[in-house]
């Protein structure tokens, strides 16, 4: 199991009423707990020296950190996954900069294994800056757009 493998499991502990997930692969077990804190726990039954064979090491530093996020009033991404501006390619997008958005406005989607998530607006304001090019990917958390 890869990192970003990890890091879909994670998210979809954390966006749904399951309080436990285990996976076993090529003999590495996996579980991974929610607990009082919003984040999920991760526990590993053995560390292995390399996840899924790739050689990438399974280290605290393996998981990135929350990315810091921007200054002021921000829109964030509600789940890991990639960042769309439009429904579709070809479409105008759902806002742009100096667009104005009311609380629970649509304003984007995170697509994570074929399934999407509608970005919300979380406060009404005008989009002063997009800091999240379409298609990228991003963490749950990340500061999608400034507000004014």
């Amino acid at each position: 199991m890869d990192i970003p493998q990890l890091k879909r499991l994670i998210d979809l502990l954390a966006h749904t009423p399951v309080a436990e997930l285990e996976a076993e692969e090529d003999g590495r077990k996996i579980r991974i707990t929610r607990g009082a804190a919003p984040q999920p726990h991760v526990a590993v039954s053995r560390a292995p020296a390399s996840v899924g064979g790739k050689g990438a090491a399974l280290s605290a530093a393996a998981v990135p950190a929350q990315a810091t996020p921007a200054e002021g009033r921000v829109i964030k991404s509600p789940s890991y996954g990639i960042f769309h501006l439009s429904s579709s390619p070809g479409t105008p997008p759902y806002v742009t900069v100096g667009d104005e958005v009311k609380e629970g406005q649509q304003v984007g989607l995170v697509e994570a294994m074929k399934v999407f998530n509608a970005v919300k607006a979380t406060l009404a304001g005008r989009i002063t800056a997009i800091l999240v090019e379409d298609g990228a990917e991003v963490e749950a958390g990340t500061p999608l757009f400034r507000l004014a």
